[in-house]
């Protein structure tokens, strides 16, 4: 008995000191490498102290891979060919042919069987996972975004209640409004200064201007469904009336005489300087744009506008898909290190973290009124708006309401951007195509948008004529790759 005593206290002190040991370890910082998306100015450096309370929070040491915005998509392509994967990477397009073909060849964790395991994780919007599966799985986790707001168009509001005019609400008000702003001496200084509307067009598509043509065509994006088929929205005969307006904008000197090739930055910088009244924008930078212009104007208010009319009476605004990437998890992961991968993402994306990265640090970098943050003077010492663009890259919570903030904005435009987040919500039309794949246009796509633009720009400049236009149209949509692209697309969406 004493021998069986002695040998069982002596075996419960190894197994306790064990246990000691692993409950040691297991609190231990985890390791953590990740490959992201720089959007500030500078890299976030190790020592920023939100970091290190971000993982203080998360129980990580994070490695961090940051890669300037300009040459992301380029770095994540060698990223994704070498095989040479972080823990966690960002992938900006779900749905371009490298990250389909590695998803589906086995490459990444498959972990859809996982989410439900996560509270926050699972807590999203089924919608904003939907959104960001491939082939029916999620092979990453989202970088949520929300549902509305990314879409829109700005109107300096105090221009408009100089000239005693209401807010736009068909195109044709607009186009009154647009023609106001250039002829009638908006900003009063007597002087014939000011255009109508600027904005830049993109290599691909009409940038800062597609908003245009989709109030016109009443749809979503570059593709549409008509017909139970998904085509080009271009090629429908509601495009003809985009580039008609465009056009006699453009003749009539209301449209920025350079919009083929100004850039996207000079034309923020026309809206800001108080120099142009409409920019096509998201809703945030409201206030970005509203604090600049009070530099010039006191009064000056940047107003979003909720919706316009399509020329059939529907109110449009345009609904967001819920994601803009996600982060992959290498198959070379164990399994037990992916989930502590998961576990991190779940923290991370929870109001006690992400509102770190969102805000800074509380009652240093911002303060809570009446359920309100608003920034301090300490936030713009230490570039607080800068060093959150860069980690809100990692630790963006799904929040409804995100795209209604920006950092320093008053109380009241908060208020006044949630309301027409709320009403865009009855309303608001998804994208049809979000998410589809024809395998032809990976290839011939590229081409055949540049020839559709290059047309555009030709028939809004007087280049080409609308009667040009028409034979355009005709002969893409008789063309077989256009025809087999129509059909992948079909396809792709009858099979979603």
């Amino acid at each position: 008995m004493i021998a069986a005593l002695t040998l069982t206290a002596c075996s419960s002190g190894q197994e306790a000191t064990t246990d000691k040991q692993a409950e040691a370890t297991s609190n231990e910082p985890i390791k953590i490498s990740m490959f992201t998306n720089q959007q500030g100015a500078q890299a976030v450096d190790p020592s920023n102290p939100i970091l290190q309370e971000i993982e203080k929070k998360t129980n990580t040491k994070l490695n961090i891979t940051w890669v300037p915005v300009n040459t992301y998509s380029e770095k994540t392509k060698v990223m994704l060919a070498s095989g040479d994967l972080s823990d966690l990477s960002l992938v900006m397009n779900v749905f371009d042919s490298q990250v389909v073909q590695m998803a589906t060849s086995g490459a990444f964790w498959d972990i859809t069987p996982y989410i439900k395991d996560y509270k926050t994780l699972s807590a999203m919007p089924a919608v904003v996972w939907d959104n960001a599966k491939i082939k029916g799985k999620n092979y990453g986790i989202p970088r949520p975004r929300p549902l509305e707001g990314s879409w829109g168009v700005h109107v300096r509001k105090d221009w408009l209640d100089k000239l005693g005019m209401k807010v736009p609400e068909t195109m044709d008000e607009m186009y009154t409004v647009l023609k106001a702003f250039t002829e009638k001496d908006p900003d009063g200084n007597g002087k014939n200064d000011t255009i109508g509307i600027t904005g830049q067009v993109d290599a691909d598509g009409m940038g800062l201007y597609g908003w245009i043509e989709d109030v016109f065509n009443n749809n979503n994006g570059f593709w549409k469904l008509s017909n139970n088929q998904i085509v080009i929205a271009a090629l429908e005969p509601t495009e003809r009336k985009a580039l008609e307006w465009l056009k006699k904008a453009y003749d009539e000197k209301v449209l920025t005489q350079d919009f083929a090739v100004i850039k996207n930055s000079q034309a923020r910088e026309q809206y800001m300087g108080g120099k142009a009244g409409v920019l096509g924008s998201a809703l945030n930078p409201q206030w970005l744009y509203t604090d600049a212009m009070r530099k010039i104007d006191p009064k000056a208010d940047s107003f979003p506008l909720t919706y316009l009319m399509t020329p059939d009476g529907n109110k449009f605004a345009a609904q967001d898909s819920g994601n803009f990437g996600m982060y992959v998890i290498p198959k070379t992961v164990p399994e037990a290190k992916m989930k502590q991968l998961l576990s991190f993402m779940d923290k991370l994306l929870s109001d006690d973290v992400a509102d770190l990265a969102a805000y800074g640090i509380l009652d240093k970098h911002y303060t809570i009124k009446d359920g309100f943050k608003q920034a301090t003077e300490q936030a713009k010492v230490d570039n607080v708006p800068d060093v959150t663009n860069n980690l809100l890259q990692i630790a963006q919570k799904y929040d409804k309401y995100t795209r209604a903030y920006y950092n320093g904005i008053p109380k009241e435009f908060y208020d006044r951007s949630k309301k027409i987040i709320d009403d865009r919500g009855a309303f608001s039309k998804p994208n049809a195509a979000y998410g589809l794949i024809s395998q032809t246009n990976l290839t011939a796509g590229p081409e055949l948008n540049k020839k559709i633009l290059d047309m555009k720009i030709k028939v809004i400049m007087g280049k080409e004529t609308l009667a040009a236009w028409d034979e355009f149209v005709a002969k893409t949509k008789a063309d077989p790759t256009y025809l087999k692209i129509v059909q992948e697309m079909t396809d792709a969406y009858k099979n979603k």
